[in-house]
């Protein structure tokens, strides 16, 4: 057989050897990069726009118009709110980071760090003895915390956030996930969030726990 063919036949036979569970792990993995990568993105944006960063000087960068900057990233009152909340067309915070911050706060003892994000609700529910005492536990049961791993936004059904488009104005509120790895096992880390950012609830649960409050 020609070079060429047995150059072929050999990519055919390990095309054939890729099953579909691979395409879906591939799949998976690049759709969490793109939820991972808009939260960035997002985050990157608000620090400018706090430094003083203009919309036009934003679009530039994005090759788009100042117009379409802001209305990507921006935020405007909301006219029959009482509290000055915001209408967002995109959240103003990256949830992504804060989600995994909140756990790395827990595991270095500064729940004051935890409560600041907190609704005023959420703290008086949420005490510091009650959720440090979980984390005692988790501790406990599966040594040292190491990293957060698989960390995602998604709506309250369950889907990304990225697959709603940012959930256009988050008035439901959203949820972010982690895996929290400790040097002897795994659990997840739920963290919800109010339209402003601000957390209103924390779990600590086995992976694959079902009929969770978010």
């Amino acid at each position: 057989m020609p070079d060429a063919e047995v150059g072929a036949g050999a990519a055919a036979e390990a095309a054939a050897e890729v099953s579909a569970d691979d395409y879906v792990r591939a799949i998976r993995s690049a759709d969490e990069l793109i939820t991972i990568a808009e939260a960035r993105l997002h985050g990157a944006v608000i620090a400018a726009r706090a430094d003083g960063v203009s919309w036009q000087v934003i679009g530039d960068a994005l090759g788009t118009s100042r117009q379409a900057a802001f209305k990507r990233f921006g935020a405007v009152p909301n006219p029959t709110s009482e509290t000055g909340e915001h209408l967002m067309s995109q959240p103003v915070v990256n949830l992504v980071e804060r989600t995994e911050n909140v756990f790395r706060s827990l595991n270095k003892g500064d729940f004051g760090a935890v409560k600041s994000l907190m609704t005023f609700t959420c703290a008086r529910a949420l005490t510091k003895k009650r959720v440090m005492d979980v984390w005692t536990g988790v501790i406990a049961s599966s040594g040292q915390f190491e990293s957060c791993s698989k960390t995602v936004v998604q709506t309250l059904d369950g889907r990304t956030v990225a697959e709603q488009l940012w959930n256009q104005y988050l008035g439901a509120g959203v949820v972010g996930q982690t895996q929290l790895n400790h040097e002897a096992g795994e659990w997840m880390g739920r963290v919800a969030y109010s339209s402003s950012g601000k957390i209103t609830g924390i779990l600590i649960v086995s992976p694959g726990s079902t009929n969770l409050p978010f």
